[in-house]
């Protein structure tokens, strides 16, 4: 069979959030009538009211599809019978799935030829879950990636095909790795391509005893434990950062407000006078520290409710605190 006779890899991408959207771009740029792969749909979740005004909003990826040009498929459900359906008839070769949101059932998983294949912001079997990248920062990692995986009934568990590291840079929050690892996983996908169409490829069995879980983010896990060592505070700070914000109420010089903490910056001086854990240990003219379980975390930009973010100087403008105001501890 000449190349001109031969029929392009059919490839269906499922995305909804950002991580995907990087995913989606790369795989757009080298498909076409000339290529050896074929971008044959995309799908993602329908849209959904979302923001402080609650407005109905389009997932990232159906925006970025459609201004490219391409038809956008969003089911209410992915595993609906109508949807099945409808998927087997155009007989995909490969799904791909990238930050999509739901559930996959063992009937969409096994319809396509060569199978159906997740991109995960870590390095499996660590980090398994919804919130990989988060999780990462907040438990000290130095060292992420994203892998590629089969996907099987159990999360993020399948065998491995490929995995691509690199290194969290000390002041990296969450959302700039993120942004980062999704051009890593585009690069990875259009690199393992080729292996996946020729079938030359080998899938490594995870070491469940390895695992570790990455569950879905709350409001709650935001809230700082003054009493960890500074730079477990330090990585908190960084992992809530877009969402949910680390949080923590000041108690002086007014009761009870609270705010969002977003960039902080470890102290690497001595500590030098004796306060608790929360409470503020030095004011400068161009902002504060805050006392942690070992020591001083420096406060580079929070929010106060209701404004925008700004940094500490302009903070302690409006709202000044002195040495001793405290944040409750936990």
């Amino acid at each position: 069979m000449t190349k001109e006779e031969a029929k392009a890899l059919k490839i269906i991408v499922l995305g909804s959030g950002p991580f995907a959207v990087p995913i989606l771009e790369r795989l757009i740029d080298i498909c076409g009538s000339e290529s050896d792969y074929e971008l044959a749909s995309v799908v993602t979740r329908p849209d959904r009211p979302s923001g402080r005004g609650r407005k109905t909003r389009p997932t990232p990826v159906r925006e970025r599809a459609e201004a490219r040009g391409l038809l956008v498929e969003a089911p209410e459900s992915a595993n609906g019978d109508e949807f099945l359906q409808s998927l087997s008839t155009r007989s995909p070769d490969l799904l791909l799935v990238a930050d999509y949101g739901e559930f996959l059932g063992k009937r969409l998983r096994e319809l396509p030829r060569i199978g159906t294949y997740n991109l995960h912001a870590s390095l499996l079997p660590h980090h398994r879950g919804a919130a990989p990248v988060a999780h990462a920062i907040r438990a000290g990692d130095t060292r992420s990636g994203v892998t590629l995986f089969r996907l099987v009934r159990e999360m993020d568990a399948g065998p491995i095909v490929a995995s691509s590291s690199v290194d969290i840079l000390p002041a990296e929050t969450a959302g700039e790795l993120e942004e980062r690892l999704a051009l890593v996983a585009a690069r990875l996908f259009v690199d393992t391509l080729p292996m996946l169409s020729s079938g030359n490829f080998v899938e490594a069995r995870q070491d469940a005893d390895s695992a570790t879980l990455a569950p879905k983010l709350t409001k709650e896990m935001g809230r700082v434990d003054w009493h960890l060592p500074v730079a477990r505070v330090h990585d908190h700070v960084r992992a809530m950062n877009p969402w949910p914000g680390a949080h923590s109420t000041l108690r002086a010089p007014e009761d009870g407000l609270d705010l969002r903490l977003w960039r902080s910056r470890v102290l690497e001086t001595p500590v030098s006078r004796d306060y608790h854990p929360g409470e503020v240990s030095e004011v400068t003219e161009h902002g504060f520290s805050v006392r942690c379980g070992d020591a001083d975390l420096e406060i580079l930009e929070l929010q106060r409710p209701g404004k925008a973010r700004m940094n500490a100087r302009s903070f302690l403008q409006g709202f000044p605190v002195t040495p001793g105001d405290g944040f409750r501890a936990n």
